[in-house]
Order: C-alpha cells, then sequence, then structure tokens
C-alpha cells in the first residue's frame, strides 16, 4: 500500500457532505464492528492455541479503530452515533459454546465479508479521505484473511477447493448442449461454477452451524420456532449443492456441528444471535446470486434461484421477528418531501 496516503487523516476541505453511499457504508461497518466485537469476546475467553488468540487479537484491534474513526465520521457531519451492540449484549464469563476450530472458522469467513464489503465501498465511496479510510480497511482485512488461512493450513483444518486437471488445449464453445441441465446427459461442471459451488457449501456448512448453537442457547419460544426453521433451510441447500458436487465426484466441504459444545447459556443476547443469523442470511444470498449470474448450466440456475427463495423466506421471517422485538435498528433515511 503506498504510505504517502494518510488513511486515517480526513479530508474535508471541499465542505462536500458525506454522500448517502457513504453514510450507507459507514452505518453498516459500525452495527458490524460492534456485533463482531461482542462474539469476539466470548470466543477469546475460551480460546487455548495462542496462534489463533493472536489473530483475534489483531481483530479486536481493528474493530476498536474502526469504531472510533466512524464516530469521528458521524460526529463531523453532525449524524447520530448508531445504537450497534454494547456489553448488554455479551455476557461475561459465560460457559464456552464454541470449539477454538469453529472460532478460527467464524474470524476467517468474517474476513472474507470484509474484504468484499470494504472493496465495495471504495468503488461507491467519493470523498477522498472516506475511501483512502476503507481502503486501509481493505487491507487490513486481506490481512485477517490471509493470516486465519495460514493457521489453518498449518493446522490441518483448512479444506482447499478441488483440484482441476489442465484440459488438452483451449477452446471456444461449439454446441449449444453447454446450456444443458435439466435433461439429457450433463456436461461436466467448469471450474468458475465448482468454485462458487464450494464456497457457497463452505459458507453454509458454518452459518448451519452458528444456527445449531444459536437455537440451543435461546430462550424465547418464536426464535428457537424461527431457528428451526433456518436449521431446515439450510439443511436443504447444503444437500441440494452437495449433491452436484457428488455427482462429479468432487468431495463436500466438512460439517462443523460437532464443533458446538452443549452449553445452553447464552453469551450473547437474543438480539445479537437474530442479528448474526440474518446477516449471514442476506449474504448467501449475494454470493448465491453471484453463482447464478456466473452458471451456464440451466440446472444449477435453477438450484440457486431456489436457495435464493428459500432464503428470501426466512428473511421475511426474520424481519418481523426483528421489528416486533425492536431489534431492527433504522439507518439514516432519505428526507420525506
Amino acid at each position: 500500500m503506498n504510505k504517502n496516503i494518510e488513511v486515517f487523516k480526513l479530508d474535508n476541505s471541499s465542505n462536500a457532505k458525506l454522500t448517502s453511499a457513504e453514510i450507507a457504508a459507514l452505518w453498516t461497518q459500525y452495527i458490524n464492528e460492534t456485533a463482531s466485537m461482542c462474539i469476539h469476546k466470548h470466543m477469546m475467553e475460551h480460546l487455548k492455541d495462542n496462534d489463533i488468540r493472536s489473530a483475534f487479537e489483531y481483530a479486536m484491534s481493528l474493530s476498536t479503530k474502526h469504531i472510533e474513526k466512524i464516530k469521528e465520521f458521524f460526529r463531523s457531519e453532525g449524524y447520530p452515533i448508531p445504537i450497534g451492540f454494547k456489553d448488554n449484549d455479551y455476557t461475561p464469563n459465560a460457559p464456552r459454546l464454541f470449539s477454538d476450530i469453529l472460532c478460527l472458522k467464524y474470524l476467517n469467513i468474517m474476513s472474507l465479508h470484509g474484504c468484499h464489503g470494504y472493496s465495495g465501498a471504495i468503488t461507491t465511496c467519493t470523498r477522498l479521505d472516506v475511501r483512502n479510510y476503507f481502503t486501509e480497511c481493505n487491507a487490513s482485512a486481506v490481512e485477517l484473511c490471509n493470516r486465519t488461512k495460514d493457521i489453518m493450513l498449518e493446522k490441518g483444518v483448512y479444506h482447499r477447493p478441488p483440484v482441476v486437471n489442465p484440459p488438452d488445449s483451449s477452446e471456444y464453445v461449439d454446441d449449444n448442449n453447454y446450456l444443458t441441465g435439466w435433461f439429457g446427459e450433463k456436461r461436466a461442471l467448469s471450474c468458475v461454477e465448482l468454485t462458487n459451488i464450494y464456497f457457497n457449501s463452505k459458507k453454509s456448512t458454518f452459518a448451519k452451524a452458528f444456527v445449531v448453537a444459536a437455537h440451543q442457547v435461546a430462550k424465547s419460544d418464536k426464535v428457537k420456532n424461527f431457528l428451526l426453521k433456518a436449521i431446515k433451510m439450510a439443511e436443504e441447500n447444503i444437500k441440494m449443492f452437495n449433491e452436484v458436487l457428488l455427482s462429479e465426484n468432487v468431495p463436500s466441504p466438512p460439517i462443523y456441528d460437532a464443533e458446538i459444545t452443549d452449553s445452553t447459556v447464552s453469551p450473547f443476547s437474543e438480539k445479537l444471535l437474530m442479528f448474526q443469523i440474518g446477516f449471514l442470511t442476506s449474504t448467501a444470498m449475494i454470493y448465491y446470486g453471484t453463482g447464478l449470474a456466473f452458471a451456464s448450466r440451466r440446472d444449477l440456475s435453477s438450484k440457486y434461484m431456489m436457495a435464493i427463495m428459500a432464503d428470501l423466506k426466512i428473511s421475511n421471517d426474520w424481519i418481523h421477528i426483528m421489528i416486533k422485538n425492536r431489534w431492527l435498528e433504522q439507518p439514516p433515511l432519505v428526507e420525506d418531501r
């Protein structure tokens, strides 16, 4: 990264106000950072592996700096600081809920979301100081992604995507059978299609484990019933895409449910649990959408659409529970003229 860029220096000399895109990116990051800090605190109470602890300490230091910088941006514009998540959303000294490996997996998945989210913010933001800030955030997210992946590789718990042997030559598609999938003989998956399916399956297995843990410690009957639906939906999506991998003689990513302890004492508020599940569901739809956009086989397109529709149904139930319990924070709205 260019060391001449002062990434945390506010540059508002043009008196340009923060745009809606900049407010949206900063507001969303603030909510996500405060939520992740609560989850990190519980995980760090019980971590035994020093390498994993070091990665979490780095992540916590980043979140602390980010939250303070976002507050500075908002105060400079006269915007209220978002509510986000606070100490009362986390219960200290609660029994351990996740193994070290599942904690590491969580941090790696969140760093992936950071890489995608920050790079998107850079493209939509205008002011130099905001772009510089998200450029620094993106660099640190890449660093965290690499750190967590290296630790997983060293400990033998990172599952590499399948290997594709090189073809004899490069060639163009010359047959409409390239698009088939519902009827007749299916062509083999392309490396692009395989990458999206495998990546989505890895994220889905982690998300399911988190939902199972949340159901295990949730107290409200309505929340528990919702979580049961979410678990069933995740199982169906995982099964649907794993069957595609199996038909191609490609291994599926492992399930992480066994990395949850038997504790029924929640270290988190139900507001935080529900928020995290909503976040995982919404991001799943984004990645399913990416898979859909790059799927040329028609049977894959239909599977992605089914997965998105299932997530939409769960999201609809989620938002009703969040609103009813006053757990859903409202982002800044456009003026009603």
